[in-house]
């Protein structure tokens, strides 16, 4: 008995101790992510001599006395004595450490630092970014750090340099130094994701959803103890259902894993009606939940096709505008989210609903223009003809390529990549670069159009069958810088005979007017003159039926290291139809009138009544026009559709002295004072 009851007492805390075993693993907690927000107050302090490195600043920290405190986001070229200052200039901060989490990942997230950055973490080189000023990059400084207070420093060089997009002095746009985006502290377990594409398509009414996960590059989990599970729920639509939610089915392919889901109902992403959907991915290893990523996207299609866009199947010819950011007096490229608010409201209010941004934007700018609906060509900063695809530049032209496709690829608001801008692109080696530079961002994201800007279009290049065409004609869609009227002297008569003999040339192809307009002082007339040929122009491109769009420049008064004005303290161009404080100048009204896809054809006040006939207009912009409202008092009628070229009336009680006419996202279009 004795025996027995031994054996017996053995096997009973036995099991006692694998169910607590199962137990703690079943309940051990998730690894959760933590991000943390180093933006805020750094010790800074420039370095005109250069003499950071040698006096070891990094190492010994930055020498006290000297420092000043600013706010990050910050560039030292907002400041008035230091305008025209390049060169380097050096942040520190500290920030705290837990004995917990120095058993994870630290990363250090920066939004950008323009264009050089040099990081260290108590006095430790910890990695380096060049050369791509504009985008988003992470530093792993898990090896660096000590339990309690870490330092962290970056110096940052803003040099003219023939090694960094964009080269030299070539653009045209401001020059600011600085660590000028936010910076973010992001921990997680050692098995992480480090971001996740969604490639969302509609399919006659249903959806499939394309998705890839990518891991911090040294920790790719064992696939055979991994799992994810998803749930997808409509983000901004007024259910906010979930559509799906369980275990991804997913396979490695080259250190990815990818995994596809089916929706059968979907709702498309359009810049009238910009429904977006939020993906939560949970990692679990060992089934341990490790991490958790979160992405937002929307499902939409893109292509050109008889001398149009098409969106979601739908032909359309588009109208917008293009802004230049940093440009705020105050903060210049260190702008914050209440500057980004201010410029695209004036951009949607206006009727733009396109625009292209000549570098690569905040993250913020792109989820804006995904929930209020704007179209974006995002391109990477090769611009002008000093600017040589060689075999230094085009490397870095394709890193730029993977990190703005990395950051924004989820954005359904970016219908293009743009490649460059006005290079010597009839030259056979800058074709030859820029056809790389496709044939990458096409490997890359195939789900989208990529361009490249032209201006040399101007100067009769031969055709497309000529060994020196322009390079424009080998991409999506031809993009035409258009400044006959202005920078080249001539006068509105010649654009459409121009454009003629253009299409002429290339006759295969479809082009969008990727500029055009007035720049003060240099081209006399002002701000009359600006709204005269603003109308003009854009009439022009409307009775061109090759022509699928066109985007105005621009929307504000811009700073700019190229300029000759330098009345404001930073150089500028006053080229906007807003001024350098976004308030707007009389062309603004030009731009919302002619940018709206509906005219008033008539208006008659009868018995009481008030009847209101609309014309869809055909020529740019054009599209159809779905659930828009005439409001007038407490009154508002929907206008459930209309098509280009089509008419229609509607019929207000009352002898109305005023109507507006609003989209469904509720922003104005056109306001009607009888």
């Amino acid at each position: 008995m004795r025996y027995n009851s031994g054996i017996s007492n053995q096997f009973s805390i036995g099991i006692i101790a694998i169910c607590l075993c199962v137990f703690s693993l079943s309940c051990q907690k998730p690894e959760k992510r933590e991000v943390i927000s180093l933006s805020g107050h750094w010790n800074f302090l420039i370095d005109s001599s250069s003499v950071g490195d040698s006096l070891m600043w990094a190492k010994n920290g930055l020498p006290e006395g000297l420092i000043s405190e600013v706010n990050v986001p910050h560039t030292w070229n907002s400041n008035r004595e230091l305008a025209r200052y390049t060169g380097k200039a050096w942040y520190e901060r500290k920030f705290n450490v837990s004995e917990e989490q120095l058993s994870k990942i630290t990363r250090i997230q920066f939004d950008a630092v323009y264009h050089d950055a040099f990081v260290y973490v108590n006095g430790v080189k910890a990695g380096e970014h060049l050369g791509s000023g504009y985008n988003r990059f992470f530093i792993d400084v898990t090896p660096y750090l000590r339990k309690g207070e870490n330092r962290l420093t970056v110096c940052a060089d803003n040099s003219f340099s023939r090694s960094n997009i964009p080269f030299m002095r070539s653009y045209d746009w401001a020059n600011d130094g600085g660590i000028y985006r936010n910076v973010y502290e992001v921990i997680t377990s050692k098995y992480s994701i480090r971001n996740v594409h969604v490639a969302a398509l509609p399919e006659d009414g249903k959806g499939v959803a394309d998705i890839r996960v990518y891991f911090v590059d040294t920790t790719i989990p064992d696939p055979s103890k991994l799992k994810f599970k998803a749930t997808v729920t409509e983000e901004n639509q007024p259910t906010s259902s979930v559509v799906f939610e369980g275990e991804l089915k997913a396979k490695l392919e080259n250190g990815v894993f990818t995994s596809e889901l089916n929706f059968e109902k979907i709702n498309l992403w359009h810049f009238d009606s910009p429904n977006l959907y939020k993906i939560d991915i949970q990692l679990f290893m060992e089934d341990i939940e490790r991490d958790k990523f979160s992405a937002v996207f929307g499902f939409r299609t893109i292509k050109v096709e008889n001398n149009r866009y098409v969106l979601n199947g739908e032909p359309m010819r588009l109208m917008g505008v293009e802004w230049m950011p940093g440009s705020t007096l105050e903060r210049g490229m260190a702008e914050t989210t209440e500057d980004f608010d201010a410029n695209l409201n004036l951009m949607k209010n206006a009727n733009c609903i396109f625009t292209r941004f000549h570098w690569q934007q905040d993250d913020y700018i792109f989820d804006w223009c995904d929930r209020h609906g704007i179209l974006v060509q995002e391109e990477i900063p090769s611009w002008g003809i000093w600017t040589i695809l060689n075999d230094t530049l085009l490397p870095l032209g394709i890193r730029h390529l993977d990190e703005m496709t990395d950051a924004h690829f989820n954005h359904p608001s970016i219908i293009s990549w743009g490649i460059g801008n006005e290079l010597l692109a009839h030259e056979p080696f800058i074709k030859q670069g820029l056809k790389q530079l496709y044939d990458h961002v096409k490997d890359l994201d195939p789900s989208r159009l990529s361009t490249y800007v032209s201006n040399s279009l101007f100067f009769e290049m031969p055709s497309q069958n000529s060994e020196r065409y322009d390079a424009t004609a080998d991409f999506d869609m031809m993009m035409f810088n258009e400044y006959y009227s202005s920078w080249y002297n001539k006068s509105i008569a010649v654009i459409p005979v121009e454009l003629d003999r253009i299409i002429g040339e290339y006759p295969a192809k479809t082009m969008t007017i990727s500029e055009w307009g007035l720049c003060d002082p240099p081209k006399e007339g002002g701000d009359e003159r600006r709204a005269s040929e603003l109308a003009q122009q854009i009439a022009i491109y409307g009775s061109k039926p090759y022509i699928a769009g066109a985007i105005y420049f621009c929307l504000n008064d811009y700073r700019t290291q190229r300029s000759e004005d330098y009345s404001a303290g930073y150089p500028r161009r006053d080229h906007g139809v807003t001024d350098g404080y976004l308030h707007p100048k009389k062309s603004y009204e030009t731009l919302k009138t002619v940018s709206s896809p509906v005219e008033i054809k008539d208006v008659t006040r009868k018995d009481g009544r008030t009847s209101i006939t609309l014309h869809g207009k055909t020529g740019i912009p054009s599209y159809i026009i779905r659930n828009y409202s005439i409001v007038s008092g407490t009154q508002k009628i929907v206008i459930d559709e209309l098509k280009p070229g089509e008419d229609k009336t509607f019929v207000i009680n009352g002898d109305t002295k005023e109507f507006g006419i609003y989209r469904p996202t509720g922003f104005e279009v056109l306001r009607i004072n009888l």
